[in-house]
C-alpha cells in the first residue's frame, strides 16, 4: 500500500506533459487582407435539417471583406425550411439526388456540390464548410491566402463558440479531436501521418479530381481521416490550422441529446484511425488525469498521509493547468471547466465505452435520420 501511495501521484505529474508532444506546436490560421474583390473559392456546404444553422453561416460569408466566387448549398434531403433559408439568403441550392447504395449523405452531397462548382468553374478552389459554422469577417481573405502558397489541401478546425453549461462537456472531445489529426506536435505538422479537419476543408479543383473527389470515401463516416490518406498515398501535401478568431463552430444548439449522438458518431471508429503517436500521448495525458482522480477518491475514502496529499494535490493544478489551456485552443471555455476538470473527463469516458459497447453489440447510432456505421 504504501509502494502504492508514492508510485500513484508522481505517475500522475510524470504522464501529464504528454498532451504537449501533440499539442505543443499549435498552427494558427493567420489574418490576411483582402487585395481583390472575389476569389477563386467556390464554398460548398452539406446542409440537412440545418434550418437553425444555415442562415448564421451565410450571413457571415455576405459579411467577408474578401467574396467567394460562388456558393453552394446541397439541401441533403432536409424536411425542414434548409433550402427555402438558404435560397432567400442568395445561395445557390442544389437539391441532393437519391443516395446511391453504397454511400453515406455527407459524403455524397459534398460530391454534388463539387460536381456543380466543377461544371461551372474547373479551375476554382473548392472550400467544404459544416453548416454549423461561421466565419469572421476576414476568413476567406485568409483561406485566399493559402491558395496563393501551394496547391495542397488546407484544413482548419472551427474554434468552439460555447453558450449553454451542457456544451461545457464537449471540452475533451474537442482536444482530442485536435489532437488526433497529429499536426500540431513537435514533428513536422505537415508530415505524412496528418489527417484533416473535415469541418473547413480548402483543395484545389485539380486535387480533388485527382484523387477522384468523395467516391473513395463514399461509405466512411469519417470521411475527413479517409480522404486524408487517400490523399498521402497521392503524395499531395495536407496543412492543418487552428481556427481562433478567424472560423468558428457552434456544435450543439438543440440540446444535449445532440451533444450525446454526434460524439458518439463515428466516435470509436474515430480512436481507430487516430496516428499511433497521437493516440499513445493522449492515451497518456488522459491516465494522468485519471490517475489523479483515483488519488483524490482514495484521500476521500481512506487515511492517506501527508505527502501523499501534498503530491496528489500538485499533480490536480498541473493538470487542471494544462487543461485550462488547451481547452482555450479548441474554444471558449469557461475556466471553471478546467478547474473541474474530472466532470467533463469522467463524462468523456462513459461516452467512450458507450460508443465501444454499441459497437461490439452491432449497434448502429441515428444521426438525422440515418444510420452511420
Amino acid at each position: 500500500m504504501m509502494v502504492m501511495m508514492l508510485v500513484l501521484p508522481g505517475l500522475a505529474i510524470l504522464l501529464a506533459p504528454a498532451i504537449w508532444l501533440i499539442m505543443g506546436r499549435p498552427r494558427f490560421l493567420h489574418h490576411a487582407v483582402a487585395e481583390d474583390k472575389r476569389s477563386a473559392i467556390t464554398i460548398i456546404i452539406p446542409a440537412r435539417n440545418e434550418e437553425s444553422n444555415i442562415a448564421r453561416l451565410l450571413v457571415s460569408i455576405s459579411q467577408q471583406s474578401l467574396r467567394p466566387s460562388q456558393i453552394i448549398v446541397v439541401d441533403d434531403h432536409s424536411t425542414d425550411d434548409t433550402a427555402r433559408i438558404a435560397t432567400k439568403l442568395g445561395a445557390r441550392v442544389i437539391s441532393a439526388e437519391a443516395l446511391p447504395e453504397g454511400w453515406m449523405g455527407k459524403p455524397w452531397a459534398c460530391q454534388q456540390g463539387a460536381n456543380a462548382a466543377l461544371e461551372d468553374q474547373p479551375e476554382n478552389w473548392l472550400l467544404f464548410l459544416d453548416a454549423d459554422t461561421t466565419l469572421e469577417p476576414g476568413a476567406i481573405a485568409s483561406l485566399h491566402k493559402l491558395t496563393q502558397k501551394t496547391k495542397g489541401v488546407h484544413s482548419v478546425c472551427p474554434y468552439h463558440q460555447t453558450e449553454r453549461p451542457y456544451e461545457q462537456l464537449s471540452a475533451f472531445f474537442n482536444v482530442l479531436m485536435l489532437a488526433g489529426v497529429n499536426a500540431f506536435g513537435h514533428r513536422n505538422s505537415s508530415d505524412s501521418h496528418s489527417a484533416l479537419f473535415g469541418q473547413c476543408l480548402l483543395i484545389s479543383s485539380e486535387h480533388y479530381l485527382q484523387v477522384d473527389g468523395h467516391s473513395r470515401v463514399k461509405n466512411k463516416a469519417l470521411e475527413n481521416f479517409h480522404l486524408a490518406t487517400e490523399l498521402r498515398q497521392q503524395e499531395i501535401p495536407c496543412t492543418c490550422y487552428l481556427g481562433k478568431g478567424q472560423i468558428n463552430m457552434r456544435m450543439f444548439p438543440k440540446g444535449f441529446r445532440e451533444l450525446w449522438h454526434s460524439w458518439k458518431k463515428g466516435f470509436s471508429g474515430a480512436a481507430a484511425h487516430t496516428g499511433g503517436n497521437a493516440l499513445l500521448f493522449s492515451s497518456l495525458w488522459i491516465s494522468s488525469m485519471m490517475l489523479t482522480i483515483v488519488c483524490l477518491l482514495l484521500i476521500t475514502l481512506t487515511q492517506t498521509p501527508e505527502y501523499f496529499a501534498a503530491v496528489t494535490t500538485a499533480a490536480y493544478i498541473i493538470n487542471a493547468l494544462q487543461c485550462l489551456i488547451v481547452f482555450k485552443l479548441a474554444g471558449n471555455f469557461s475556466p471553471w471547466n478546467a478547474l473541474l476538470f474530472p466532470v467533463c473527463l469522467l463524462f468523456y469516458q462513459v461516452l467512450f465505452f458507450s460508443s465501444i459497447i454499441d459497437k461490439k453489440r452491432g449497434k448502429q447510432t441515428e444521426w438525422k435520420g440515418r444510420k452511420v456505421h
